[in-house]
């Protein structure tokens, strides 16, 4: 239920600017703004909303979002010491992570992290997470945030730090840990009997990121 009342109130605020939540220090949310602000953000939201009303696939995924067993698995990544180093290392940079974070564990019904100290819908869909990927992928100004990211790599030192934070050992680390988790393989499991396509996003965690899952 927290999922359907979540995206009437993302309709209901469509029109109003993302924001990354920060402190108000550092230079890192300003970056990840300045992507933010290049997204076509009604768009991506209609298309979510309509992969949400028509596609099947799409659906079971929501549905599975929404259960114990994936309340666990989030539960359990949390709790990672990884994820904690990766978490205070935005927090430290003025990115107010564990906000964004608390978020989804509300809608899940977790308990909270503490910190250290007007659309227009009916467009042709192609279907299924491997299609909601590609719809989304078709919108976006793919060479305005390809030059951005290009920009920030030589311009800003809090960015390029960031990269590294997701391109390091630590963060490889929480990608192998999770993979191996039960309750990770027991999703991996569920999206394959609903035939819910994940391998685009495997490979697009290769090439935005360069993060190997492991795994066929």
């Amino acid at each position: 239920m927290k999922f359907a009342l979540a995206l009437l109130a993302i309709v209901a605020t469509a029109s109003a600017k993302i924001e990354i939540p920060n402190f108000g220090r550092g230079e890192l949310y300003k970056d990840i703004q300045d992507f933010l602000d290049l997204m076509p953000q009604e768009e991506i939201l209609a298309i979510t909303l309509q992969y949400y009303g028509e596609d099947k696939e799409f659906q079971t995924m929501i549905q599975y979002f929404q259960s114990k067993e994936f309340k666990n698995l989030v539960a359990e990544v949390e709790a990672l010491p990884e994820i904690k180093i990766l978490m205070n290392y935005i927090h430290d940079a003025g990115i107010d992570i564990y906000k964004i974070v608390n978020l989804l564990n509300d809608a899940l019904g977790l308990p909270p992290l503490t910190p250290p100290s007007t659309l227009v819908l009916g467009t042709q869909i192609t279907g299924g997470i491997k299609g909601y990927v590609k719809d989304i992928l078709a919108i976006l100004p793919s060479k305005e945030l390809n030059d951005l990211y290009e920009k920030k790599l030589k311009t800003s030192e809090a960015f390029r730090s960031f990269i590294k934070q997701l391109e390091s050992k630590n963060f490889q680390e929480i990608v192998n840990k999770v993979y191996v988790n039960p309750k990770f393989q027991a999703l991996l499991k569920h999206a394959k009997d609903a035939g819910i396509d994940l391998i685009v996003l495997k490979d697009l965690l290769k090439i935005l990121w360069g993060i190997t899952v492991p795994g066929n």
